[in-house]
């Protein structure tokens, strides 16, 4: 009969042991799910020239291949040069263009390729660095991620037209600028609108771009010693289009053409005195 009760016994607690074991790991797991559940806030911010994000941005990563770096200093033949200034005071902006020129100096465009200004400098984000700096909004500037890269993309455009490289896609701001001319701008966003140009000519190219003390500037480098010819850039007024025309040895090879509103008036609250 002993036997039996000890039997018995051992039962219920080797019963009450798993059950406890049981018990134990459900607490566990439930903990463990409790320690990797996050809560997400999607937040939105406005980037350069453009709000909408439906276009998809599958395509800006995949319409151009990937261009890669290169600085053994064997491209010894200088094409063209151009420089801008930026106010280094506005610091959030100083990020941001040497941000962008961080990315593009010492690109290789191969001869054939093409030049994506949106697929090299990459899309504008907190996590890549960019700060809030005034973009283009409607009819007046406002504060947006990864303002001043359009000076940026606009100073290699003038360095592209001066090497007499084929311009394949450059828009325009909507609104007046002043870093360069007039008509001479190529205004980019991430998801709408990219500058790109294609290196026709016989040799691969480089690009060194630099930006110090106000200073940005983007020079055209080939390997292999070739003439562009004799390049002519120049931006006329024709009513409230602004028609800037490339021409090399005398002959007009590029033109494009472009129109800007003025800045909406800053409105300002002036307190009156007793």
């Amino acid at each position: 009969m002993k036997k039996i009760l000890a039997t018995v016994l051992i039962g219920v607690i080797l019963c009450a042991s798993l059950v406890g074991c049981s018990e134990t790991a459900g607490v566990s797991a439930t903990t463990e799910a409790e320690k990797t559940t996050t809560t997400t806030t999607t937040t939105t911010t406005r980037t350069t020239e453009d709000l909408n994000t439906t276009f998809k941005e599958q395509a800006t990563n995949t319409v151009y291949p990937h261009l890669n770096k290169n600085s053994d200093g064997s491209y010894p033949y200088k094409l063209s040069s151009y420089t801008t200034y930026y106010d280094t005071s506005n610091t959030t902006r100083t990020v941001n263009i040497k941000n962008a020129v961080k990315r593009l100096n010492n690109i290789v465009i191969p001869k054939g390729k093409v030049f994506s200004f949106n697929q090299t400098v990459g899309k504008r984000t907190v996590l890549a660095g960019y700060k809030e700096a005034k973009v283009v909004q409607g009819d007046e500037f406002v504060d947006g991620l990864g303002g001043g890269i359009c000076q940026v993309s606009s100073t290699v455009f003038q360095s592209a037209l001066r090497a007499n490289l084929e311009i394949t896609n450059r828009a325009c701001h909507s609104l007046e600028i002043s870093y360069v001319p007039l008509g001479a701008d190529a205004t980019v966003q991430w998801n709408t609108q990219d500058f790109t140009f294609k290196n026709n000519t016989d040799t691969d190219l480089l690009l060194k771009v630099k930006a110090s003390e106000g200073t940005l500037t983007c020079t055209i480098y080939a390997k292999d010693d070739i003439s562009v010819g004799v390049v002519d850039v120049d931006v006329s007024k024709d009513g409230s289009t602004y028609v800037l025309k490339r021409s090399v040895n005398g002959k007009v090879n590029y033109t494009t053409y472009s129109k800007y509103k003025k800045p909406k008036p800053t409105t300002t609250t002036t307190t009156k005195k007793a």
